[in-house]
């Protein structure tokens, strides 16, 4: 998701279409295995959560807000399924399961800054060799040095050094200008990353 409408994604409780990415990360992996886990970090309302149970995937699936997940959970797929998991917690309290597929979208740069490089390491150890990862990154264009932000960046080296484990697949970069995230409008970089575990 562009970084500027995750704001206007929060407040709309209807469930749009899958991403782009998840679809291409969930072909990458094929029919590799019958029995596919995935996990939806970050989850919403449901919109990657819901296309990964229409492909068969149990689905472990995690957010924060309490009203998202009740428009999820009410969702006749997912309301009719076993394969579907739901938890209200936050990244530091979600107990990653092994997993094929591990789904980031528009939500880590909200990891606070203290608990990514843990949370990171959990998503690595949960991925099988083999596994896909998938999500958004963000880094800032003009940053001033001592410039404290309310959002998780990180630089490309940065993302560069984060996936030494893993084959990358598909990287896209996408340039945004915004407000919706800092209340001062400023000019965002979005990496959107398909990466296999090696």
């Amino acid at each position: 998701m562009a970084t500027v409408d995750w704001l206007n994604y929060l407040n709309n409780q209807k469930v749009f279409a899958p991403r782009a990415h998840i679809i291409e990360a969930h072909h990458f992996l094929g029919n590799m295995t019958q029995r596919r886990i995935a996990v939806d970090c970050g989850c919403g309302t449901g919109r990657d959560t819901i296309y990964l149970l229409e492909k068969n995937y149990q689905v472990y699936a995690f957010d924060n807000d309490m009203r998202s997940l009740e428009a999820l959970v009410n969702h006749p797929l997912a309301a009719a399924t076993p394969k579907l998991d739901v938890q209200i917690c936050n990244f530091s309290e979600f107990t990653f399961p092994r997993s094929h597929l591990i789904n980031a979208s528009a939500c880590l740069f909200f990891c606070p800054k203290h608990e990514f490089n843990p949370l990171w390491k959990n998503i690595e150890k949960s991925l099988y060799s083999g596994g896909v990862f998938c999500g958004h990154f963000i880094s800032v264009i003009n940053r001033n040095i001592d410039e404290k932000l309310p959002v998780l960046t990180h630089s490309k080296y940065e993302l560069e050094q984060l996936f030494n484990s893993f084959y990358i697949v598909s990287w896209k970069e996408k340039q945004e200008f915004s407000a919706q995230l800092t209340g001062e409008k400023r000019a965002w970089l979005v990496h959107t990353i398909i990466a296999m575990k090696k």
